[in-house]
């Protein structure tokens, strides 16, 4: 009867598409669990490996400042003999020539070049700049009170290295360890002695007018091929025809 609602009738308009359905819905659930959980596991073993810059066997070209009490100070002296990775040119420019692994990198930073430098201390307490021509050089130590007639004179200061990462960085690091502060490519480098809070100023334009035109030299050296000659000249075959006598009988 209609009202017991489970005829023969019903029973062969059961929705057999609907379970159908079902089935593949669960099915392409599970292979997408089973797909993502491989993708998670394969991510987590995958390695990225990082560039390392400076990179060794590579030359490239860095600017560095040192100011005090408000007052730029002039460039380092270029020092003959002068050891290791990184070294002073004129102008302010550093050169950057990394021949290890233990001088690229971040091992490539203003701790390792003062080292190398006779006579520079730049540590996050303490800056001493030997002296150059007619500069006496300086010494300062947090704490110290700026000598009357500099800028910031009467005022006690603190050292700190600011690095902006290129020309156009107009948000630099500021720091006060200086093996923090990466010498490399581009990078503009004010190792300072000033009040807390004090504005500190990039490189002048000619430190980086300079290293523009050590970057120019640079290339245009390690485009310069040698052309080694190769002769034109082709070995020559001499072939020997035998002469053939004909003899006639008479």
């Amino acid at each position: 009867m209609a009202s017991t609602g489970g005829g023969r009738t019903y029973q062969k308009q059961r929705p057999t598409n609907f379970y159908a359905a079902l089935a593949v819905i669960v099915v392409l659930g599970l292979l997408s669990i089973v797909f993502a959980r491989h993708q998670y596991q394969s991510g987590s073993a995958t390695t990225t490996t990082v560039a390392v810059t400076p990179a060794v066997n590579t030359t490239t070209f860095a600017g560095l400042s040192i100011a005090a009490c408000g007052t730029v100070e002039p460039t380092l002296a270029v020092q003959a003999g002068q050891a290791g990775s990184l070294t002073a040119q004129a102008d302010g420019v550093i050169k950057v020539a990394p021949t290890a692994a233990a001088q690229a990198g971040d091992n490539s930073n203003v701790t390792a070049f003062a080292k190398s430098y006779k006579g520079l201390t730049v540590t996050s307490s303490k800056l001493v700049v030997p002296a150059n021509g007619s500069n006496a050089g300086l010494s300062y130590a947090n704490g110290a009170t700026c000598p009357a007639g500099t800028p910031d004179a009467g005022k006690k200061g603190v050292v700190s290295i600011t690095r902006w990462t290129n020309f156009a960085d107009k948000k630099p690091l500021v720091t006060t360890d200086p093996s923090k502060v990466k010498l490399s490519e581009n990078a503009l480098v004010t190792i300072s002695f000033a009040p807390k809070g004090a504005k500190v100023s990039k490189p002048p334009a000619t430190t980086v007018q300079a290293m523009i035109a050590a970057k120019t030299k640079q290339a245009a050296a390690a485009s310069t091929t040698t052309t080694v000659p190769v002769s034109t000249t082709l070995p020559v075959t001499t072939t020997t025809s035998a002469s053939t006598t004909t003899t006639t009988k008479k």
